[in-house]
Protein backbone atom coordinates (compact mmCIF):
# COMPACT_ATOMS: atom_id res chain seq x y z
CA UNK A 1 0.00 0.00 0.00
CA UNK A 2 1.50 3.49 -1.06
CA UNK A 3 2.15 6.02 1.34
CA UNK A 4 -0.81 8.21 -0.47
CA UNK A 5 -3.42 5.51 0.08
CA UNK A 6 -2.47 4.48 3.33
CA UNK A 7 -4.98 5.41 6.76
CA UNK A 8 -4.61 5.81 10.07
CA UNK A 9 -6.59 5.07 13.11
CA UNK A 10 -6.65 7.42 15.84
CA UNK A 11 -7.55 5.80 19.60
CA UNK A 12 -9.91 8.35 21.16
CA UNK A 13 -12.28 8.25 23.83
CA UNK A 14 -16.03 8.62 22.98
CA UNK A 15 -17.77 11.62 24.29
CA UNK A 16 -20.47 10.39 25.86
CA UNK A 17 -24.25 10.91 25.52
CA UNK A 18 -26.12 12.90 28.24
CA UNK A 19 -29.89 11.78 29.09
CA UNK A 20 -31.98 14.45 31.07
CA UNK A 21 -35.44 15.00 31.96
CA UNK A 22 -37.57 16.62 29.01
CA UNK A 23 -36.79 20.63 30.14
CA UNK A 24 -39.62 21.95 32.33
CA UNK A 25 -39.70 25.51 30.50
CA UNK A 26 -39.83 24.04 26.98
CA UNK A 27 -43.57 21.71 28.41
CA UNK A 28 -45.81 25.15 27.32
CA UNK A 29 -43.80 24.66 23.65
CA UNK A 30 -44.57 21.00 23.56
CA UNK A 31 -48.23 21.08 25.20
CA UNK A 32 -48.89 23.73 22.21
CA UNK A 33 -47.66 22.00 19.61
CA UNK A 34 -49.29 18.46 20.10
CA UNK A 35 -52.58 20.78 19.55
CA UNK A 36 -51.21 22.49 16.63
CA UNK A 37 -50.33 19.22 14.50
CA UNK A 38 -53.91 18.95 14.82
CA UNK A 39 -54.32 22.02 11.96
CA UNK A 40 -53.87 22.28 8.28
CA UNK A 41 -51.45 24.52 7.62
CA UNK A 42 -51.38 26.42 4.28
CA UNK A 43 -48.44 29.69 4.19
CA UNK A 44 -48.44 32.92 2.16
CA UNK A 45 -46.06 35.74 2.61
CA UNK A 46 -45.51 38.94 1.31
CA UNK A 47 -42.63 41.76 1.26
CA UNK A 48 -44.13 44.88 3.26
CA UNK A 49 -42.34 48.38 3.08
CA UNK A 50 -41.88 49.48 6.11
CA UNK A 51 -41.03 53.35 4.93
CA UNK A 52 -44.35 54.68 6.84
CA UNK A 53 -44.07 52.58 10.16
CA UNK A 54 -40.20 53.41 10.02
CA UNK A 55 -41.41 56.93 10.29
CA UNK A 56 -44.32 56.77 12.54
CA UNK A 57 -41.82 54.67 15.29
CA UNK A 58 -39.57 58.01 14.86
CA UNK A 59 -41.84 59.94 15.40
CA UNK A 60 -43.04 57.84 18.50
CA UNK A 61 -39.65 58.14 19.69
CA UNK A 62 -38.70 54.74 18.92
CA UNK A 63 -40.82 53.61 22.07
CA UNK A 64 -42.67 50.98 19.53
CA UNK A 65 -41.59 47.95 18.22
CA UNK A 66 -42.86 47.16 14.57
CA UNK A 67 -44.74 43.97 16.33
CA UNK A 68 -46.94 46.44 17.61
CA UNK A 69 -47.64 48.57 14.17
CA UNK A 70 -48.02 44.48 12.84
CA UNK A 71 -50.61 43.65 15.98
CA UNK A 72 -52.71 46.47 15.61
CA UNK A 73 -52.66 46.65 11.97
CA UNK A 74 -53.99 42.71 11.93
CA UNK A 75 -56.24 43.48 14.07
CA UNK A 76 -58.73 45.86 12.41
CA UNK A 77 -58.63 43.79 9.45
CA UNK A 78 -59.57 40.43 11.49
CA UNK A 79 -62.10 42.64 13.24
CA UNK A 80 -64.05 43.13 9.91
CA UNK A 81 -63.40 39.41 8.82
CA UNK A 82 -65.81 36.99 10.86
CA UNK A 83 -64.06 33.68 9.11
CA UNK A 84 -60.77 34.81 10.31
CA UNK A 85 -61.95 34.87 13.86
CA UNK A 86 -63.87 31.44 14.05
CA UNK A 87 -62.80 28.35 16.28
CA UNK A 88 -63.43 25.14 15.18
CA UNK A 89 -65.41 23.40 17.62
CA UNK A 90 -65.06 19.39 17.12
CA UNK A 91 -67.08 16.55 17.95
CA UNK A 92 -69.74 14.49 16.04
CA UNK A 93 -71.57 17.80 14.41
CA UNK A 94 -68.05 19.75 13.92
CA UNK A 95 -68.93 23.43 14.54
CA UNK A 96 -67.21 27.20 14.20
CA UNK A 97 -67.55 29.53 16.89
CA UNK A 98 -67.22 33.24 15.82
CA UNK A 99 -65.43 35.33 18.11
CA UNK A 100 -66.51 38.63 19.26
CA UNK A 101 -63.09 40.58 20.48
CA UNK A 102 -59.71 40.42 18.49
CA UNK A 103 -56.88 39.04 20.77
CA UNK A 104 -53.52 38.94 19.76
CA UNK A 105 -50.91 35.87 21.31
CA UNK A 106 -47.56 37.96 21.01
CA UNK A 107 -43.73 35.54 21.42
CA UNK A 108 -41.29 36.23 23.67
CA UNK A 109 -37.69 34.40 23.79
CA UNK A 110 -36.81 34.14 27.35
CA UNK A 111 -34.65 32.67 29.50
CA UNK A 112 -35.46 30.61 33.16
CA UNK A 113 -33.28 31.64 36.18
CA UNK A 114 -31.24 28.17 35.87
CA UNK A 115 -30.60 29.31 32.15
CA UNK A 116 -33.23 27.36 29.86
CA UNK A 117 -34.16 29.10 26.52
CA UNK A 118 -37.99 29.11 25.60
CA UNK A 119 -40.53 30.87 23.77
CA UNK A 120 -43.70 31.82 25.57
CA UNK A 121 -46.77 33.95 25.05
CA UNK A 122 -48.64 36.99 26.41
CA UNK A 123 -52.00 38.05 24.87
CA UNK A 124 -52.99 41.15 23.93
CA UNK A 125 -56.65 41.49 24.72
CA UNK A 126 -59.27 43.63 22.30
CA UNK A 127 -56.16 44.90 20.16
CA UNK A 128 -58.56 46.11 17.56
CA UNK A 129 -59.43 48.84 20.09
CA UNK A 130 -55.67 49.29 21.25
CA UNK A 131 -53.52 51.88 19.86
CA UNK A 132 -50.22 51.31 19.20
CA UNK A 133 -48.46 52.94 22.41
CA UNK A 134 -50.94 50.64 24.04
CA UNK A 135 -50.56 47.40 22.89
CA UNK A 136 -46.84 48.27 23.45
CA UNK A 137 -47.25 48.42 27.05
CA UNK A 138 -49.16 45.31 27.09
CA UNK A 139 -46.00 43.72 25.66
CA UNK A 140 -43.24 45.26 27.45
CA UNK A 141 -45.17 44.10 30.52
CA UNK A 142 -44.00 40.75 29.52
CA UNK A 143 -41.27 41.45 28.35
CA UNK A 144 -39.55 42.90 30.97
CA UNK A 145 -41.19 40.24 33.20
CA UNK A 146 -39.27 37.75 35.08
CA UNK A 147 -40.20 33.62 34.21
CA UNK A 148 -39.87 33.30 38.13
CA UNK A 149 -42.53 35.88 39.36
CA UNK A 150 -45.12 34.44 41.55
CA UNK A 151 -47.34 37.91 41.18
CA UNK A 152 -46.13 38.16 37.27
CA UNK A 153 -48.25 37.62 33.92
CA UNK A 154 -45.92 34.34 33.83
CA UNK A 155 -47.57 32.74 37.53
CA UNK A 156 -49.65 30.71 35.36
CA UNK A 157 -47.23 29.16 33.21
CA UNK A 158 -45.15 28.20 35.74
CA UNK A 159 -47.47 26.15 37.47
CA UNK A 160 -47.96 24.20 33.96
CA UNK A 161 -43.94 23.88 33.97
CA UNK A 162 -44.08 22.56 37.22
CA UNK A 163 -46.70 19.42 36.33
CA UNK A 164 -45.96 16.13 35.01
CA UNK A 165 -46.02 16.47 30.68
CA UNK A 166 -49.60 14.49 30.55
CA UNK A 167 -50.91 16.58 33.22
CA UNK A 168 -50.02 19.47 31.62
CA UNK A 169 -51.62 18.26 28.53
CA UNK A 170 -54.59 17.82 30.29
CA UNK A 171 -54.54 20.99 32.17
CA UNK A 172 -54.19 22.85 28.24
CA UNK A 173 -57.16 21.36 27.06
CA UNK A 174 -59.43 22.15 29.84
CA UNK A 175 -58.91 25.63 29.51
CA UNK A 176 -59.02 25.67 25.54
CA UNK A 177 -61.94 23.90 25.52
CA UNK A 178 -64.55 27.04 25.14
CA UNK A 179 -63.33 29.11 22.34
CA UNK A 180 -63.45 32.14 24.31
CA UNK A 181 -61.06 31.14 26.90
CA UNK A 182 -59.20 29.29 23.98
CA UNK A 183 -58.79 32.72 22.14
CA UNK A 184 -58.09 34.35 25.82
CA UNK A 185 -55.04 31.89 25.71
CA UNK A 186 -53.82 31.64 22.54
CA UNK A 187 -55.75 34.91 20.63
CA UNK A 188 -57.40 35.15 17.46
CA UNK A 189 -54.29 35.29 15.99
CA UNK A 190 -50.11 35.16 16.39
CA UNK A 191 -47.46 37.07 15.98
CA UNK A 192 -43.79 35.91 16.35
CA UNK A 193 -40.75 37.70 14.91
CA UNK A 194 -37.30 36.66 14.44
CA UNK A 195 -36.36 40.56 13.25
CA UNK A 196 -34.04 40.83 15.73
CA UNK A 197 -31.37 38.15 13.82
CA UNK A 198 -30.44 38.55 10.03
CA UNK A 199 -33.53 36.27 9.30
CA UNK A 200 -35.64 36.93 6.44
CA UNK A 201 -39.02 34.91 7.33
CA UNK A 202 -40.31 32.66 9.40
CA UNK A 203 -43.32 30.58 8.87
CA UNK A 204 -45.19 30.40 12.62
CA UNK A 205 -47.11 27.06 13.63
CA UNK A 206 -50.69 27.71 14.40
CA UNK A 207 -53.33 26.22 16.84
CA UNK A 208 -55.87 29.16 15.78
CA UNK A 209 -56.87 30.42 12.62
CA UNK A 210 -54.21 32.33 11.58
CA UNK A 211 -50.53 33.49 12.79
CA UNK A 212 -48.02 36.50 10.99
CA UNK A 213 -44.38 36.09 11.13
CA UNK A 214 -42.20 39.16 11.07
CA UNK A 215 -38.90 39.20 9.49
CA UNK A 216 -35.95 41.69 9.29
CA UNK A 217 -36.60 44.80 7.82
CA UNK A 218 -33.61 45.19 5.05
CA UNK A 219 -32.94 48.15 2.99
CA UNK A 220 -33.80 46.80 -0.81
CA UNK A 221 -33.90 48.13 -4.21
CA UNK A 222 -38.05 49.12 -5.34
CA UNK A 223 -38.82 50.29 -8.38
CA UNK A 224 -40.83 53.50 -7.76
CA UNK A 225 -42.65 55.34 -10.91
CA UNK A 226 -40.38 53.57 -13.61
CA UNK A 227 -37.04 54.22 -11.22
CA UNK A 228 -35.05 52.18 -9.03
CA UNK A 229 -35.01 53.05 -5.23
CA UNK A 230 -34.08 51.96 -1.96
CA UNK A 231 -36.85 51.27 0.81
CA UNK A 232 -37.32 49.17 4.29
CA UNK A 233 -38.91 46.07 3.36
CA UNK A 234 -39.42 43.18 4.91
CA UNK A 235 -41.57 40.26 4.81
CA UNK A 236 -44.78 38.71 6.50
CA UNK A 237 -45.85 35.37 6.36
CA UNK A 238 -49.15 34.42 7.31
CA UNK A 239 -50.22 30.43 8.30
CA UNK A 240 -53.83 29.37 8.05
CA UNK A 241 -55.57 26.86 8.62
CA UNK A 242 -57.12 25.31 5.70
CA UNK A 243 -60.20 23.93 7.31
CA UNK A 244 -61.57 27.62 8.70
CA UNK A 245 -59.95 29.51 5.15
CA UNK A 246 -59.90 29.23 1.46
CA UNK A 247 -56.33 30.66 0.37
CA UNK A 248 -58.26 33.11 -1.33
CA UNK A 249 -59.41 34.11 1.74
CA UNK A 250 -56.43 34.46 3.42
CA UNK A 251 -54.77 36.57 0.42
CA UNK A 252 -56.53 39.15 0.65
CA UNK A 253 -56.45 38.99 4.37
CA UNK A 254 -52.51 39.24 4.08
CA UNK A 255 -52.72 41.99 1.32
CA UNK A 256 -54.95 44.32 4.02
CA UNK A 257 -52.60 43.99 6.40
CA UNK A 258 -49.72 44.69 3.63
CA UNK A 259 -51.92 48.47 2.74
CA UNK A 260 -52.63 48.71 6.59
CA UNK A 261 -48.97 49.21 7.01
CA UNK A 262 -47.86 50.64 4.11
CA UNK A 263 -49.93 53.31 4.08
CA UNK A 264 -49.65 53.58 8.14
CA UNK A 265 -51.12 57.73 9.24
CA UNK A 266 -52.60 57.91 5.54
CA UNK A 267 -56.56 57.24 6.64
Amino acid sequence: MSASTRTTTTTTTPTPTSVAAFPAARKGTYTFLKDARGTAHVYLMADVDATRIKQARKDAGSKVSFVSYVVKAAAQVIANSPEARGVLRPGLRLKVATVGDVHAKVLFDKRTADGQRCVVSGTVFRAEHADVAEIQQVIDTYKNADLEDPNGPWAQLAKVQRLPLPLARLAYRAVTRKPERRTALQGVFSVTSVGQEPVRAIFPMINGALGFGVGRIVDTPVVRGGQIAVAPLFTLSLAFDHRLLDGAQAAELLAATKAALENWGTE
